[in-house]
């Protein structure tokens, strides 16, 4: 036990420092005028909590297929989990935020300690290895968005996926799965997970079975059309202010206000988005680079089964691949909201904990700019988000250039994860042709 502790102390306090921010951040009661009230740096954030649980309230009048439809069932039920314990339990007013505090803050510890127990084999010098170093900071760099958003939770199991993707496939498939159930976004790390020829019978089977098992449970309680809500809500969106099409838009309005043609307004979804002279433009451009790169995508998952073997470039290639079609989705959606980071974050964590040498500095560099990307991402919201909102002669400029500089990183991440996707899948052998025969050939050729 005394070895235990002195091996985890340091990494055991910096989470209870960091995450003790984020929950100085979310908010804490305080007394005002003889009542308890909350109050936090960055309270605003809890909009989206508020939201489900009014949406929550009127569950029993609006039943399921009409309650939270942006969302699918399976992250309906668990966003209920917290507000049928604090009814249970009798508990009124903000106890619902509290709850999902500490559902998230759970949710957290345990990607953390699991994190930790994957080490392999190794003692950092410091007691903080950089796969434990980068999830310590991500969150706090996010602020108290990290803990008042859904997608910490798909973004996490998105992450284990990732841990446990070649040592565990099967459970890797079913944290996939269940992640797709929650949000759909994570079905675009299935097929790397899949791709792995010796893995590959046992992933199918689970996520196809865990699938099935939620769609039944989304087709009873919600409805056919119940399952396609997520889909529908999103197709019907306008470009969001914070998306990467929308930033030539946001930099001009930014700059010049409202002589610059543009319009900022909140709409049905419960978004800002930005209507003005290039906007229809831009909405093109994203949908053809959705296709685009959604083209390229498919080629990295046909590469990956072709040719991936099982070895030590078998995680390398599944983390790249995983992080550049997540990225990919980001930089060409015409919605970018500041939980997104949430998609990355974990995955990166997990990356770092297989990889060694070489590839895990290349990972390890990445990562450190994503953290900015986070930073910068902080800065617009909740801190400065205001003055994407209401034009304001000093901070609209200087947010609407921080959009600029965080959109454009992002962008480049995505290039470097596409282009070293593209690289190892390129390198490997073509499947009946095994790597000495294509180093031989190199031989021969260099021989005089």
């Amino acid at each position: 036990m005394i070895t235990f502790s002195r091996r985890y102390l340091l990494i055991t306090l910096a989470w209870l420092l960091t995450r003790g921010w984020v929950v100085i951040l979310y908010g804490f009661p305080v007394a005002a005028e003889g009542v308890f009230d909350w109050w936090g740096a960055e309270w605003g954030v809890v909009g989206d909590v508020n939201y489900y649980r009014d949406s929550l309230d009127a569950l029993a009048r609006d039943g399921v297929h009409g309650t939270l439809v942006e969302y699918p069932v399976p992250a309906l039920l668990l966003l209920w989990i917290p507000y049928a314990a604090i009814d249970l339990l009798r508990l009124g007013g903000d106890a619902y935020i509290v709850a999902v505090l500490a559902m998230a803050a759970l949710t957290d510890l345990l990607f953390m300690v699991l994190i930790v127990r994957n080490r392999r084999g190794e003692h950092p010098r410091l007691g903080v290895s950089g796969a434990e170093a980068l999830w310590l900071v991500a969150v706090p760099a996010l602020g108290a968005t990290a803990y008042a958003r859904f997608d910490l939770f798909p973004g996490i199991m998105v992450g284990l996926a990732v841990l446990y993707a070649t040592r565990r496939p099967k459970v890797a498939a079913a944290f996939a799965a269940f992640a797709t159930g929650a949000k759909y976004w994570p079905i675009l790390v299935i097929p790397a997970l899949a791709a792995n020829r010796a893995a590959r019978r046992g992933v199918i089977l689970t996520v196809a079975g865990t699938g099935l098992a939620l769609a039944g449970l989304s087709l009873v309680l919600g409805g056919w059309d119940r399952l396609w809500t997520p889909l529908d809500y999103q197709s019907a969106r306008g470009l969001q202010i914070e998306s990467v099409f929308a930033t030539p838009a946001m930099f001009e309005w930014g700059h010049a206000g409202p002589a610059s043609g543009y319009v900022i307004d909140y709409t049905e979804w419960k978004a800002y988005d930005v209507s003005g002279p290039l906007v229809e433009a831009m909405l093109l451009a994203a949908t053809i680079a959705s296709v685009v790169v959604g083209a390229l995508v498919i080629v990295w998952w046909v590469l990956a089964w072709l040719r991936l073997p099982g070895g030590e470039r078998t995680e390398e290639t599944i983390v790249w691949l995983v992080l550049a079609t997540v990225a990919a989705f980001l930089v060409t959606n015409k919605v970018l909201s500041p939980q997104y980071m949430l998609w990355l974050l974990p995955a990166a964590s997990a990356g770092l904990v297989l990889l060694r040498g070489r590839a895990r500095r290349q990972l390890g560099i990445w990562s450190v700019v994503l953290v900015a990307v986070t930073l910068l991402t902080h800065e617009i919201f909740p801190r400065m988000y205001g003055y994407m909102l209401a034009f304001d002669d000093i901070g609209s400029p200087w947010i609407t250039e921080v959009l600029a500089w965080r959109n454009g990183l992002l962008v480049l991440l995505f290039l470097y994860a596409a282009w070293r996707t593209t690289r190892l899948l390129a390198a490997l052998p073509e499947r009946g042709r095994p790597a000495a025969e294509g180093q031989e050939r190199q031989t021969l050729a260099t021989s005089p």
